[in-house]
């Protein structure tokens, strides 16, 4: 069979062509049959209400009549894809930690020197053992059970939100969406007795997310639903937080790295020009630090889009054999971790490195746009390349999800994303980010939560009196891990929606058959949500659009 089929749905008042299933690499894909129909297997049938006649012949229209066509997607056999941007990733990050491992006795002396002054009596700037700084100081066991409690608390939080989430979606969704309101109301009101122009700006904002709440009301329902159909994957694979927590120590091991790397490297004479008397980078200097910073925004950009790409083959997976995506590090979340970081490599570096240029050129550009020559064109070229790295971003969002789920190469998977928003209703867009706003509230709510519980548990390590202005520094520690753990479980969980978007628009027949309670579900809140639009909808949830 050939790498990619022609889906053609056909419907008219005599006859509706349907399919049948023919299992490609594990995951069920449709292939047009025209002497026989499917029980099982059914094609994404998009109608639509005005259909154009200039769409290259994939569209037909008459008064009896709507024919669509479009390309759904394959699972893609095992083979490296994109393999030189594979190759160069792994280069320079080998390059880069060797460079750093090798280096580190000289660059930790150089970035953290030792102090030897034995004078000073006290670290804390006392004159003697018995100043009232040192005795101040937080002891061992102040840090390690404030950090302890954080990691405990702060997972606990998360993994419960979860349920709480999905058994009150709709409400949690629409409460989240009147914080923001009653949020910027409230800024909005202080501002106008501090700045009132700035207080006249966010009053503006605040008419106008007022408007928005009215206006997606009927949407929430099905913003839900989503939402819970993704709570669902992450409640059955809890081994992705393992896949996410590894990325993150992977980029603070890099970081180390990277750190060291880059101290020793700059300091080399060769990166110096000292030939007016200053000691100042060199144009090979200059040029070697800009390689390094490429270097960061590459790696961080990877780590953490194998795990949206990881993400994306669990959903895919549950969609279409729930069974193997089914407990804490199933199956589906092994092979998935495995594709994404071996075949798929590639593809996703190739991605991460054109944003990772972008952000490159624009901090370049925003730290140089105070300079007397050209600072205003910096400004302005620093602000248009930022929406364009917004942009590009937005693209691999969703050309990452195909990678993930077929296993694309990052250009057909591009080009999958395009034809399927074209396809589907490229012209219908509505932005509702709706799950978003609702994540960020909780990422937040459980960071200050966690905060509050070390700050509690900082008070009964010492007497009071001791700690003096410690105890905020074990809310503070508590909050900033509050946030880095629950941003995790966020962050996966708006991979997820990302995802149900892109196979509920593909395959929603497999839905209903693997998943029948949430697939009825999630047609009823559609059809609630658009009762007079006969045709698809694209529809943005966790931070982007999708089509339904």
């Amino acid at each position: 069979m050939s790498s990619t089929a022609k889906y053609t749905h056909v419907q008219t008042a005599e006859a509706d062509v349907t399919t049948c299933e023919v299992p490609v690499e594990g995951i069920p894909v449709a292939t047009p049959v025209a002497s026989q129909t499917s029980s099982r297997m059914g094609v994404a049938t998009p109608v639509a209400s005005q259909p154009s006649s200039s769409r290259k012949g994939e569209e037909r229209a008459d008064d009896d009549e709507i024919s669509i066509t479009w390309e759904k997607g394959e699972a893609q056999p095992p083979a490296f894809r994109d393999r030189w941007f594979a190759v160069a990733f792994l280069a320079q990050l080998i390059a880069v930690s060797t460079t750093g491992c090798l280096t580190a006795s000289t660059s930790w002396g150089q970035l953290f020197p030792l102090n030897n002054d034995s004078g000073s009596g006290s670290a804390y700037g006392g004159d003697g053992e018995g100043s009232p700084q040192e005795q101040a100081a937080p002891s061992h066991d102040f840090w390690a059970i404030v950090i302890g409690i954080s990691l405990l608390v702060a997972p606990a939080l998360s993994i419960f939100s979860l349920t709480l989430m999905s058994r009150n979606a709709i409400g949690m969704i629409t409460a989240s969406l009147w914080f923001s309101i009653i949020l910027c109301g409230l800024v909005a009101l202080l501002s106008f007795f501090v700045a009132p122009p700035v207080g006249v700006i966010y009053g503006i904002f605040t008419v106008c997310l007022f408007w928005y709440a009215k206006k997606v009301k009927n949407r929430i329902p099905y913003a839900a639903s989503n939402l819970k159909c993704s709570i669902s994957v992450l409640q059955n694979n809890l081994g992705l937080g393992l896949v996410a927590m590894g990325s993150m120590i992977g980029l603070v091991w890099y970081l180390s790295t990277w750190l060291l790397a880059f101290n020793f490297t700059i300091n080399l004479d060769a990166m110096r020009d000292k030939t007016n008397g200053d000691d100042e980078l060199s144009p090979l200097g200059g040029f070697v630090a800009l390689m390094f910073l490429l270097s960061f925004y590459w790696t961080h950009e990877v780590l953490r889009n194998i795990v949206r790409a990881t993400v994306s083959g669990v959903v895919g997976t549950w969609w279409f054999a729930p069974a193997e995506a089914a407990s804490f590090c199933s199956s589906g979340v092994r092979e998935s971790t495995i594709r994404a970081s071996t075949y798929s490599l590639g593809s996703i570096a190739f991605g991460s490195l054109i944003v990772a240029v972008l952000q490159l050129i624009r901090n370049t550009l925003r730290n140089a746009q105070n300079d007397r020559n050209g600072g205003i064109l910096r400004c302005i070229a620093a602000c248009i390349l930022s929406y364009i790295e917004a942009l590009v971003e937005y693209f691999n969002k969703w050309a990452y999800v195909y990678v993930g789920l077929y296993g694309y190469s990052y250009i057909e998977a591009g080009k999958r994303v395009m034809n399927l928003f074209r396809s589907r209703g490229w012209n219908i867009i509505i932005a509702d980010n709706l799950a978003n706003r609702l994540l960020g509230i909780m990422s937040l709510t459980i960071g200050i939560l966690t905060g509050l519980c070390t700050l509690f548990v900082s008070f009964l390590v010492d007497e009071f009196e001791s700690k003096q202005g410690w105890l905020g520094l074990g809310f503070f520690i508590g909050f900033v891990i509050g946030i880095l753990l629950s941003g995790i479980f966020m962050g996966l969980l708006s991979s997820a929606v990302d995802s149900v978007i892109v196979c509920y628009a593909e395959a929603p027949q497999e839905f209903n058959e693997t998943h029948p309670e949430l697939a009825q579900e999630m047609h009823e809140t559609w059809s609630h949500a658009w009762p007079d639009l006969g045709g698809p909808v694209i529809v943005g949830l966790g931070g982007g659009i999708g089509v339904v």
